[in-house]
């Protein structure tokens, strides 16, 4: 009898917990056993349902955020979209910091979703427009931030500039220094997209001294060592910008350790752990072609065989790795064997297509001086044979070569031949007389403008 008591007590309890809970918190519940496309009906129903506690809003920021990942799932950018423009009313029940976060959430969503930059671009602006006649500066500020980015990311630098000046003259108004380091950093991008290297410095010094007042991120410092590392490589400064790289990728090492350091981790941080491996990869890329272009490949191999370096033996790496090899052999046919190999990585790469270049005229200038050395007087074929390429190339080559000083000598056309002179050391009578005649010309010219103010 007693036993039958407890029994009936317990399920009495039970029944009570069940109507205790709301029916938004029951269908959260059910969401969560059921199949993804039952699950996304329960959860459209849990947003159209009233909420009647207070954590009932906070169950439906979360079936938003499930609901969002089951349709990236599904590839269906457009109805997170359309999921985005039916939440007016959930956005009037709630602060307005959610709704800035709940806004930028489910455009990350979208991007999740590959061939979605037009629709993000289009759901910003949408956004920025409501956000501005519902006077919301916080999320207009982020979203047009976010536009200024997608711009960039679509090519379109010159929408992509006018976005972000606007916001940096804004935001400077405001003081909000942590997100004037985003600015900063985000208008530094565009103007090194658009070739434009001092303004890029110009706003990565603004980010920098921006980012001394404040809490950095890591994420957002690593950012901050990668562009200025892409920065110092655009003015051949490659010590300096090895140093830069570095500290980016073990920055971005890091985050990736962190991130993976818990024993349960979670899809989305799994995710995002990748994408910093990714970033990672890159960055260690990047940091090898410095030390080629400084003329260290021999450093190449102890980088790679280090702890951190190890982990990312990826095609990029090994790109760089087969690039460092042909460079110490100074083979030109190797080195654009391993070029046509690895396109994607080396050719596709803007950072590492325009280094490859010079480093590819810097071995095709080293072969053609190797070659020459011995000969006082040789036909260009013969020496277009030697190294494996077109005549016209070579020739065109060691004219430049000729007029930029890299050797002594002439091109006798008619004969087909490349004399070449003995160098010469200029002696200290030579230079010290071509000073006096420069500084005799200035004194010259200074008495004749005070005789003409006289007369």
């Amino acid at each position: 009898m007693t036993e039958q008591i407890k029994m009936e007590i317990e399920i009495e309890k039970e029944e009570q917990k069940q109507e205790d809970k709301s029916e938004i918190k029951i269908l959260f519940e059910q969401a969560e056993e059921e199949t993804d496309k039952n699950a996304i009906e329960l959860y459209k129903k849990i947003l159209q349902t009233k909420p009647k506690e207070s954590n009932d809003n906070k169950i439906k920021e979360e079936s938003i955020y499930l609901l969002a990942a089951l349709y990236v799932k599904f590839k269906q950018a457009d109805k997170i979209k359309d999921l985005l423009g039916s939440l007016h009313p959930f956005f009037s029940e709630i602060p307005k910091a959610r709704t800035a976060k709940v806004v930028r959430k489910l455009i990350d969503a979208i991007r999740e979703v590959p061939n979605t930059v037009e629709l993000q671009i289009e759901v910003s602006k949408e956004w920025i427009e409501r956000a501005t006649k519902e006077k919301r500066s916080f999320l207009r500020q982020r979203l047009q931030l976010r536009l200024s980015g997608l711009f960039l990311e679509n090519h379109d630098y010159q929408p992509a500039l006018k976005t972000i000046k606007a916001l940096v003259i804004e935001v400077k108004k405001n003081d909000d220094k942590l997100q004037l380091v985003e600015t900063h950093l985000l208008e530094a991008q565009i103007h090194h997209k658009l070739k434009n290297v001092p303004k890029a410095k110009g706003s990565l010094t603004g980010a920098r001294t921006s980012a001394n007042s404040v809490y950095c991120e890591p994420s957002l410092q690593a950012e901050l060592d990668m562009m200025g590392g892409i920065l110092h490589t655009e003015e051949k400064d490659y010590k300096t910008a090895f140093s830069y790289f570095f500290e980016a990728f073990e920055g971005y090492v890091s985050i990736s350790n962190d991130l993976r350091g818990k024993k349960r981790l979670e899809k989305r941080k799994r995710k995002s752990a990748e994408e910093y491996d990714q970033k990672a990869s890159f960055t260690l890329k990047y940091m090898l072609m410095s030390k080629i272009m400084m003329g260290h490949p021999e450093d190449i191999q102890s980088i790679i065989n280090s702890k951190a370096g190890t982990r990312y033996l990826t095609n990029e790496v090994e790109a760089m790795k087969r690039v460092a090899e042909t460079y110490s052999k100074r083979s030109l046919i190797e080195f654009n064997e391993v070029v046509e190999e690895y396109d994607q990585e080396l050719k596709k790469d803007p950072v590492v297509a325009r280094h490859m270049n010079d480093l590819y005229s810097l071995m095709f200038e080293q072969n053609l001086i190797r070659l020459i050395e011995p000969f006082s007087r040789v036909e260009i074929s013969h020496i277009a044979k030697l190294i494996g390429l077109p005549l016209k190339k070579v020739e065109a080559k060691l004219s430049q070569m000729i007029l930029d000083h890299k050797f002594h000598g002439i091109l006798d056309q008619g004969n087909g031949c490349l004399i070449v002179f003995d160098d010469y050391e200029e002696g200290e009578l030579y230079n010290n007389s071509l000073k006096v005649i420069n500084n005799m010309s200035s004194v010259l010219e200074s008495l004749y403008e005070k005789a003409r103010s006289l007369n």
